[in-house]
């Protein structure tokens, strides 16, 4: 698991430790069916957490219904890494990615005249990804945004409008052309190595920000990174489908039943700063601590649609690659330094490790939370929990809930 940088509480440190994608293990070829033995759910452990799937319907109210067009629209908003190979480190892991309004950009869009125009907004997604380094070494970050808008007309509007009043908050800005996308409205300073860009498409506006703190102002390189990630962008906004406005206040929150069968996040210990959720692509490694090669992983592994809540349910095509990511990710394939192997919780079958996720100091071992992985039928489940008995019974509870009937 590669070194992050960012400044974290201890919890938080131990949560985003854990829940990691990245495995380290040599998967093995898994022959025949796998067959489940039947367990009595009434033997479980499972404390207070919930057991039976809970039917979520349809949004209940317009922002729902936002976060979970932003959600799905996610899956669509490129990663950094896809344009450029130097970025390694996702530096927006601890931030909102559903962006409804202002907030959730944080310090990218500084000017105060967002919310106001950008009224009209259905839908947002946002990624940041760097090149890594130490704490203190200089990087290049890269910052995209997708903004979805009711139709064209008002993307039309509302893209330069922003970039006007993003381009006036500061007297040394320029205007810049991008030479693959002339009608992309950009800036920069030409003493600030940083360059903030505009691009609509249909009904979107695309925000691309690049800071870097390697090399010296140049602006062909600034612009050429505009260009390559808007090569990705583009083609990926063809391919979204939006609901349609007239079924957007309904939208359904759990078409396949997947998220009605994960464990809801305690909202008195969030592990995330977005809302629980169902992801097909881009966006599972927007929200867990990943790698860039793990979206090949989970393809190669069938992974079809993953559930965030308050454990990560990741749903293969069929329980083979279900076993075989499993087997990729258990503690006891790859044994680490900072995770020792502890006690599973008993009546789940064979399919399950745990370990406590450690600080080492100077010789001192403090545990700063624990994590079990397990599978069942097509389903591969990440759990944590600082406790491990509250662990225990999050996982049994979450075993339950994919295998009630």
């Amino acid at each position: 698991m590669r070194k992050k940088t960012l400044a974290r509480t201890a919890l938080t440190m131990a949560t985003a430790a854990a829940l990691s994608i990245t495995g380290s293990g040599c998967g093995s070829d898994i022959e025949g069916t796998p067959v489940r033995a039947q367990t009595d759910l009434s033997t479980l452990d499972v404390g207070n957490f919930r057991t039976a799937p809970e039917q979520l319907g349809n949004a209940e109210n317009e922002r729902q219904a936002r976060v979970r067009e932003s959600q799905r629209l996610g899956d669509y908003v490129a990663l950094p890494f896809e344009a450029d190979p130097s970025y390694t480190e996702d530096v927006w892991f601890l931030s909102p990615h559903v962006v409804l309004d202002q907030d959730a950009l944080g310090t990218l869009v500084i000017n105060d005249t967002f919310d106001d125009v950008a009224q009209d907004l259905v839908a947002g997604w946002v990624n940041a990804w760097s090149t890594g380094g130490g704490p203190d070494d200089p990087r290049r970050t890269m910052n995209i945004a997708v903004l979805m808008f009711p139709d064209a007309a008002t993307a039309d509007e509302v893209g330069p409008a922003l970039e006007h009043d993003d381009f006036t908050y500061n007297p040394g800005n320029e205007p810049v052309t991008v030479g693959k996308y002339p009608a992309s409205k950009a800036h920069w300073r030409p003493t600030v190595s940083s360059i903030g860009s505009w691009t609509v498409r249909d009904r979107y506006v695309v925000f691309v920000k690049i800071d870097d703190e390697i090399s010296p102002p140049d602006l062909p390189a600034l612009t050429a990174q505009v260009e390559k990630i808007l090569d990705v962008q583009i083609p990926l906004l063809d391919e979204f489908e939006p609901t349609p406005a007239d079924q957007l206040r309904r939208i359904p929150l759990d078409p396949e039943g997947l998220l009605g069968r994960t464990l809801p996040t305690d909202p008195a210990t969030p592990i995330r700063a977005d809302p629980d959720g169902l992801y097909t692509g881009r966006a599972i490694l927007s929200l867990l601590q990943a790698d860039p090669g793990d979206l090949d992983m989970l393809r190669e592994h069938d992974v079809d649609l993953v559930a965030f809540g308050d454990a990560v349910v990741f749903r293969s095509r069929d329980a083979e690659n279900a076993v075989a990511l499993w087997q990729l990710w258990r503690p006891s394939a790859a044994p680490k330094p900072e995770q020792r192997i502890v006690e599973p919780p008993s009546g789940l079958g064979d399919n399950v490790e745990c370990y406590a996720d450690l600080h080492i100091f100077e010789g001192t071992e403090r545990v700063r939370g624990h994590l079990c992985v397990l599978q069942v039928d097509r389903y591969t489940v990440q759990a944590f929990a600082p406790q491990l008995q509250v662990l225990h019974q999050k996982v049994s509870a979450q075993y339950a809930l994919l295998t009630a009937q």
